[in-house]
């Protein structure tokens, strides 16, 4: 239904008083009053779209087959869908499928009564359906993903370039957003280390991240500081961040190897680890070390690195406090190095704080941090989503 039909609908409601005949005309629309004030808001104040996750990723395990995340959307006649449990979804047509989201509205069998000689249902329950159609439907839906598959045999894969995908590449392109979208929801954690100068040395740029925090729980993102991390704690945590940060101005002690060991499987688990030079080649060097004892294989943040496009846009690596340093990634490995110091630029601690561009720089930094939180967040989600199918 278009917007101006929803805007153009009449609401009516009941003005109760002491007997007052209620039958079921006055009942419902009593009830439907409510009702279409929530679509009326729902379709104007939201837009039809994806509120929240719904993802689609590939699955890991099953070459044709797709994994849906749970989420909330809202269709073109206002109704709000709630998926609540992941789906996995085997493709076998050829050519074009579109995997389309639609709502449903049905009655509950166990609430049936017989009334008058007829059956009747107290009980209505709202319900979503998730399919692949060759065909777009008429009615309302909204579009989660499209494949063209170039054959019924061949695998399915995430897209390499999201916005450049081929064939037997899930299609993101058609996605409807709605307002206000969650960006991401996770946590972000920090590092600690002993450092070789000072052991006492407070986390430099801790104020930053938590403004970090603060900027993009104003932005649509969902975002909390979570515990101290503990590489070594044998159970995950419910509260184990997404993102894992750690800054620091001088050299620091090495990694224990069981240590070493719960970065990886924390990394394994989709998590991604954020390390921050703030001016100390001895910190660099450390870092590099132990990125390299993880797996991981820096290499340079060039121009159209995936980075630089995962929320903001950047045409190359924008400048943090400094404006000469490094931006290195291994993003397969979920391990990326900073030697420009986004952090301390989180907390307005840049080079010249009196120049023309100094809130220009902030601003960058903290654009860019927002985009490290949202790459941090898909590749937790994506990896959990990936082992589902």
């Amino acid at each position: 239904m278009p917007i101006d039909e929803i805007i153009n609908k009449r609401i009516t409601g009941i003005n109760p008083f002491d007997g007052l005949p209620i039958d079921a005309g006055i009942w419902k629309e009593s009830h439907d009053n409510h009702v279409n004030h929530r679509k009326l808001h729902a379709a104007v104040a939201h837009r039809p779209g994806i509120l929240y996750g719904l993802d689609v990723v590939a699955s890991k395990t099953k070459e044709k087959t797709i994994v849906i995340s749970p989420g909330v959307a809202i269709d073109a006649n206002g109704e709000t869908i709630v998926s609540r449990e992941p789906l996995a979804l085997t493709l076998t047509e050829s050519r074009v499928n579109f995997v389309i989201l639609y709502y449903v509205r049905g009655n509950d069998a166990k609430s049936a009564v017989t009334v008058g000689g007829g059956k009747h249902y107290f009980r209505v329950v709202e319900d979503h359906r998730i399919e692949a159609v060759r065909e777009l439907p008429n009615t309302p839906y909204l579009e989660l993903a499209r494949v063209f598959r170039s054959g019924a045999d061949k695998p399915l894969k995430d897209a390499a370039e999201p916005f450049d995908p081929e064939k037997d590449e899930i299609n993101l392109l058609y996605r409807p957003i709605a307002y206000p979208h969650c960006y991401a929801d996770c946590g972000v954690g920090e590092l600690s280390y002993v450092g070789l100068t000072n052991p006492n040395e407070r986390p430099p740029n801790r104020a930053g991240l938590c403004i970090l925090l603060r900027e993009g729980n104003a932005a649509g993102f969902h975002l909390t500081f979570t515990l101290p991390f503990n590489p070594e704690a044998e159970d995950v945590d419910a509260q184990e961040p997404a993102l894992l940060y750690m800054a620091g101005r001088q050299g620091f002690q090495p990694r224990t190897n069981s240590e070493i060991d719960g970065l990886r499987n924390f990394l394994s688990r989709g998590g991604t680890f954020l390390g921050e030079s703030g001016g100390s080649d001895e910190f660099t060097k450390g870092f590099q070390d132990l990125a390299s004892k993880l797996g991981a294989k820096l290499k340079k943040v060039e121009p159209g690195h995936h980075l630089l496009s995962s929320h903001h846009v950047f045409s190359s690596r924008p400048v943090g406090a400094f404006a000469k340093g490094e931006l290195l990634a291994d993003t397969n490995a979920g391990v990326i190095f900073s030697s420009l110091d986004y952090g301390a630029a989180w907390q307005s601690e840049i080079e010249d704080p009196e120049s023309q561009n100094a809130r220009e720089r902030i601003r960058q930094a903290t654009e860019f941090g927002l985009n490290i939180v949202a790459f941090a967040a898909k590749r937790k989600r994506l990896n959990e989503l990936s082992k589902l199918g």
